[in-house]
């Protein structure tokens, strides 16, 4: 349960900054031949764990499914990656979720279907949690 709660509390306290851009990364890599190799990309989201904040491109809400899709791809492998960062077998699990999750738009009768499809429940003291958090 404390686990849990940590990996829920971690998305509490990330403050979310919004930009109509991509976000830009740039990344150099130092070959032991002494050569340098840069590399530059772009990304709809990123998360910053160590800073706790969390950078989104907004949606693009007229780009049709295929925006709606790649969006949620990309929220909820981030989300995943950064909340189960220290257990990758579990990660593309809950990005599935998450994904479903976001299409749906949180309907709450979606996602309770969901999970039970998935065999998953929301425990009592987890039920707590989230009461408390979001009173």
């Amino acid at each position: 349960m404390r686990k849990r709660h940590e990996a829920v509390q971690c998305l509490l306290n990330i403050t979310a900054l919004v930009t109509s851009e991509p976000i830009a990364l740039s990344y150099s890599l130092s070959l032991s031949s002494g050569e340098i190799v840069k590399v530059r990309a772009s990304r709809m989201i990123r998360w910053d764990r160590k800073s706790s904040r969390f950078y989104t491109q907004k949606p693009d809400k007229a780009g049709g499914p295929k925006a709606r899709l790649e969006y949620a791809t990309c929220l909820s492998e981030a989300i995943a990656g950064g909340v189960l960062w220290d257990k990758e077998v579990n990660i593309n699990a809950l990005c599935e979720l998450i994904k479903f999750a976001v299409l749906v738009n949180f309907n709450e009768e979606a996602v309770q279907f969901l999970m039970k499809s998935k065999n998953l429940q929301i425990f009592e003291e987890d039920e707590e949690f989230l009461s408390a958090a979001f009173p």
